[in-house]
Order: structure tokens, then sequence, then C-alpha cells
């Protein structure tokens, strides 16, 4: 194998087990927000690099299928444009992980918007208060984004404290929370961060200054920074760092989409889906997505409405015992014409992840 790019790609073709076309793979990378791709995320347990490559094209999962299949990493299903992983590719894999470890902290799903405005913010407060600290007011922003911008002022005018003392309890939760980091994710870290007379490196200078390749130091890094938000998520330790995402926390479920998030409210005040998409001028098929998501993201979200006890067991066996998640092939095993496909994916999602 080539590069950490072709490992995750291969990695997700081994997850999809053939039962989905290569082109979701591109879409789960891309991090599209359709109802097809986030179910996908969740039910073949990719939520992990689901939109950790937003640049990613069409062309460069071509090439890399072209070349898995010339080296027989893979091999073609009945299904058009589907893959399985071979032996081969399965052991090459394996071996190529050892080497390159597969990100632990790793979550696109939850992490995928909030990251860049993190690390945008984190990045801009360390370059202004370590030039305030050392007399120098005048100095090129190194974030452009002008939201960014505004909520670095921001927090600096509400607060007050003295900037050498800010930069303390800054540098100090750092300090803690890269301390339970590898020596890698650390120094990638560091590395980008950009301060009085020192510009952050980029990807492929880091890969070169650490003789690795730059796929896997930008998958590296985005590893440290969800581990930093989970970290700063769950304690109470880091309350300067957890400023920076207060206002996404705050947000309800940052993981909905905004339509979905729209139809939970109507849900919320007792709507039934017909009102709803009556109510919105949807289709109940768009309102039935709406509702797999939101299982997805809470799996406790109760569907007693939608599916009854009975034949949620009775969808739940027949997944278990085929290990499959084909709709066709667990609906006609239940055998029973009142149940429907929308009702097996919201056993699905309440499953959770596969």
């Amino acid at each position: 194998m080539n590069n950490y790019l072709q490992a995750i790609i291969l990695y997700a073709i081994k997850k999809f087990q053939g039962e989905r076309s290569i082109y979701a793979i591109y879409h789960m990378l891309q991090g599209k927000k359709s109802s097809q791709t986030i179910q996908d995320a969740h039910l073949f347990g990719l939520t992990n690099i689901f939109g950790t490559i937003p640049r990613f094209t069409r062309q460069q999962l071509n090439q890399n299928i072209e070349w898995f299949l010339k080296h027989d990493f893979i091999k073609l299903m009945d299904k058009t444009d589907a893959y399985e992983i071979s032996v081969q590719g399965e052991k090459m894999l394996v071996s190529f992980l050892e080497n390159n470890p597969f990100p632990t902290y790793l979550n696109g799903w939850k992490y995928q918007n909030i990251t860049p405005v993190f690390w945008g913010r984190l990045n801009l407060l360390i370059q202004t208060i370590s030039h305030i600290v050392h007399n120098e007011r005048r100095f090129y922003p190194i974030q452009q984004n002008p939201k960014i911008q505004h909520f670095v002022k921001e927090f600096l005018h509400t607060n007050r404290q003295d900037r050498v003392l800010i930069a303390t309890h800054l540098y100090e939760e750092l300090i803690s929370l890269l301390e339970r980091q590898s020596d890698l994710k650390r120094d990638i870290f560091i590395l980008k961060l950009t301060g009085v007379n020192r510009i952050g490196l980029t990807f492929e200078q880091i890969a070169k200054r650490k003789d690795v390749e730059e796929e896997y130091v930008r998958f590296m890094f985005l590893d440290s920074l969800h581990q930093m938000l989970a970290d700063t998520e769950m304690g109470k330790d880091y309350p300067l760092l957890a400023t920076l995402i207060y206002d996404w926390k705050r947000s309800g479920n940052p993981h909905l989409t905004q339509s979905t998030q729209t139809t939970l409210r109507y849900i919320q005040e007792g709507k039934n889906m017909w009102e709803i998409a009556e109510i919105r001028r949807l289709k109940v098929n768009t309102i039935e997505d709406h509702l797999v998501e939101i299982v997805l993201s809470d799996n406790s979200f109760p569907i007693a409405d939608y599916v009854s006890i009975e034949d949620e067991s009775k969808i739940a066996s027949a997944i278990k015992e085929l290990g499959t998640k084909k709709l066709k092939a667990i609906k006609q095993m239940v055998d029973n014409k009142q149940i429907s496909f929308f009702q097996i994916r919201l056993v699905l999602a309440k499953l959770g992840d596969g």
C-alpha cells in the first residue's frame, strides 16, 4: 500500500462489506449531510471518518479503486460499483495500520462542524495573547475568517483580567490536555501553532520534518483536536478552552441537520409524521428520513409510535441472524407485509453502530 489515504479507503470498503457502492465512501469522507450517508455512517461503524476529507474527489477514489483491483486487494460484487476487500487486501491493511495506527479519538460525525471553528479560535487566541504579552500589538492574524476574529476580540473583551494570567491559564489547560496525547500528536499540534516570531507549519512541512506521510499527519492532527474536544466537553478542568465551544454545545443537538432539528421540534410538540409533512410541505418520506437521523443521533429516542415492540423484536432478530444491513433481505426474512422499510431503518438506527 502506497499511502494513508489508500488505507482509509480500504478500511471503508472493509466496513461496507460490499453492501454499498464505492461512491458511498466518497460521500462519507466528504461528510455529505444526506439521510443515506448519515445512516450509512452509523450502520457500518464509520462515524469516525465521516467528513474527515472534505476535499476528497471522485477522481482520487476511482484511481485508488483501479490500483486496488490491479493488486487484487478488492473484488467486484454482483452490485454495480460495489467491492469487497480480499484476503490479500485484509492482510495488507492490517500490516499497514500496525505501522501507521488508526486514529483512536477520531469522531468526524460528532466534531465535523466544530473542529475548524475550535482550531481557528484557539490558534488566533494563542497568536493574539502571545503578541500582547510580548508588547507587540501589531501583527498579521493567522486566521482571516471575520467570525473567528470577532470571536477572539469578544473573548478578550469579556475576559479582562491580566493578559499574562490568561496566557498562563491557557498554557496550563493545553499542557494538561497534551500530556494525555501521544508524542507524535503533541508534536504536530505544537508545530501547527502560530505565535510571536513563529508561524505554524503546513502539514507538508511537518510531514518532512517528522519523516511521515502528509495525509497521516493531517489525520493525527484531527485526532489530536477531537481528543481535546472530547476532554474539554467531559471535564470541568478546562474553563478557558470550554468557552471556545460554548455556543456549539448550547445549540441543542449539533449533530442533526437544520431541517431535522425543525422536525424534532414538531415531534416534541406531539405532532405525527403526516401533520409535520403537511405543515412543512415536505414528503412523508423526508420526515421518515429525519426520524431515522434523530434515532441515529439518540438511540434512546422512543420509536414505539412508529413500530410496535413485537415488530421491533422480529426485525432485530432478523438483523442478528442475517448479519446484514440490507433492507430487502431483512424484510424478506421477517415475512410480514405490514412491516415497512422505514420501520426496519428505525430498528437498525436504534441498534446503533455496526
